[in-house]
């Protein structure tokens, strides 16, 4: 009896081949729309999160107070082994330690006299892991006593030369000091590491090193440096002009040296202030570990790694007001993992309302369907039931019908997304369970409406 039944179904649905095939294409249709779209926002939201992840979202900044400078080395190797810690750099920066860096260039020279250009700015030293882009952080406070305590990530972005960290005999400049002088890659430049924490400046100079590159920086002090003239006669410094409207004091626009160089010239200041009977405890350490997770949504737990790990070497945590052996972790202020995952959110939530509205349209499409098909049918139901069919019997004959449009709407469906490279398995299932569920839900009472009825009430109001 329910092979006879399902063959009847079949032979019956095959008398209205048109509009059977038509509801087929259109529910074909709605799943590969729902697919598509779906697979758009999936792939819109892979892309700002890597787009975020290129400029540092999954970058947090530890703030450190009364840590030692291999003590710093040794924590953010213990950083490197966390699991969701891709790097932890500990870079010297001049900001905050009372060092800035001139660095001149040779312009003219004859047999007696020699000139230079040159700029004053911050300086950062670097090892060969630092990543220019993303590993660069600035606490607004060291800048601007006045300002809040917010750290600003600066991408450090190569104009021209080689894109990499330097080496002990190297620099990399800003390009617009390079402009201002006019020098390329390759050119030979000098530095001269100036200390003006312990009273009389301790100066420094490195001369030789060879200018591999220059850098464009996104943030408020780009193109913001001290340039000076200097004039050399017999190889010895006679004159340096600095014109007194172009200070600017405290930059964040810095050269890039390596470590190796910072690390020779604060052993020189050490001597020095020896020398002088100040204490080298004067020379501040370093009090930044940038760290950046494996991805932007393993940075909470990241931090707690990082955070159990410096409890665990005896560091309080204190945001405030540091003092002691005590921590911070701060977030950058612009592009961190809070806002990737307020943008991903905001793209899911509109992708997720265009979706459901199709998927509204569907059922009520697939509702008004089986409307039409009952009230062409509303006969039939009284005859089906009055020669001895039950009302599940009923049921089980319109509702195969209904499955068997719907399971060809999806098949069709997965065998068009076949060179449709924008869709994908995932998304089609997905897509495809949902419109089933949609259809399936908005036709049911609809199925149910006229079985409800007795088959003479039902031949009564067809006739």
């Amino acid at each position: 009896m329910s092979c006879g039944l399902l063959w009847l179904a079949l032979a019956d649905l095959g008398q209205a081949w048109l509009r059977s095939g038509l509801a087929v294409l259109a529910i074909a249709a709605a799943i590969l729309a729902a697919a598509f779209f779906a697979g758009e926002v999936q792939l819109h939201q892979s892309e700002v999160l890597a787009s975020y992840e290129a400029a540092g979202a999954a970058t947090f900044v530890v703030q450190l107070n009364g840590v030692g400078d291999d003590e710093i080395d040794d924590l953010a190797g213990s950083a490197r082994t966390i699991s969701d810690v891709t790097s932890a750099e500990a870079p010297y920066s001049g900001i905050g330690s009372n060092i800035a860096v001139d660095t001149s260039f040779l312009v003219f020279r004859n047999e007696r006299q020699q000139e230079y250009l040159g700029a004053r700015t911050s300086v950062l030293g670097v090892d060969r892991s630092f990543d220019l882009a993303r590993d660069y952080y600035v606490d607004l406070h060291q800048i601007n006593p006045q300002a809040p305590q917010i750290v600003l990530g600066m991408p450090l972005l190569v104009a021209t030369g080689e894109a990499r960290p330097p080496g002990p005999h190297e620099v990399l400049v800003p390009s617009g000091v390079a402009d201002y002088v006019g020098v390329q890659p390759g050119t030979e430049a000098i530095i001269d590491f100036v200390y003006s924490g312990a009273g009389e400046p301790v100066i420094r100079r490195f001369d030789g090193l060879r200018l591999i590159g220059t850098f464009d920086m996104a943030g408020p002090d780009q193109g913001r440096f001290e340039p000076f003239w200097r004039f050399n006669a017999l190889r010895q410094d006679v004159l340096t002009v600095r014109a007194e409207a172009a200070r600017v004091g405290i930059t964040s626009l810095p050269i890039i040296v390596s470590v190796e160089l910072f690390r020779d010239f604060l052993s020189f200041v050490a001597n020095e202030l020896t020398y002088r009977g100040s204490a080298a405890a004067l020379l501040p350490p370093r009090d930044q570990v940038v760290v950046r997770a494996n991805a932007i949504g393993n940075v909470p737990t990241a931090e707690a790694a990082v955070e159990r790990l410096l409890r665990d070497r005896g560091l309080n945590r204190e945001c405030d007001e540091q003092r002691g052996r005590s921590f911070c972790l701060r977030l950058p202020e612009r592009n961190n993992f809070l806002s990737a995952l307020q943008e991903q959110n905001k793209i899911g939530s509109s992708g997720a309302f265009f979706v459901v509205l199709l998927l509204i349209l569907l059922s009520i499409g697939a509702a008004g369907l089986q409307v039409q098909t009952v009230l062409s049918r509303w006969r039939d139901y009284g005859i089906l039931q009055a020669v001895g069919f039950t009302p599940g019997q009923v049921l089980i004959y319109y509702g195969f019908q209904f499955a068997v449009v719907l399971s060809s709407g999806i098949v069709i469906a997965a065998i068009a997304s076949v060179p449709l490279s924008t869709i994908s398995a995932t998304s089609l299932v997905v897509a495809a369970g949902l419109a089933a569920l949609a259809a399936g839900l908005s036709s049911l009472p609809v199925l149910f409406w006229p079985v409800w009825r007795l088959p003479a009430a039902l031949l009564r109001d067809a006739a």
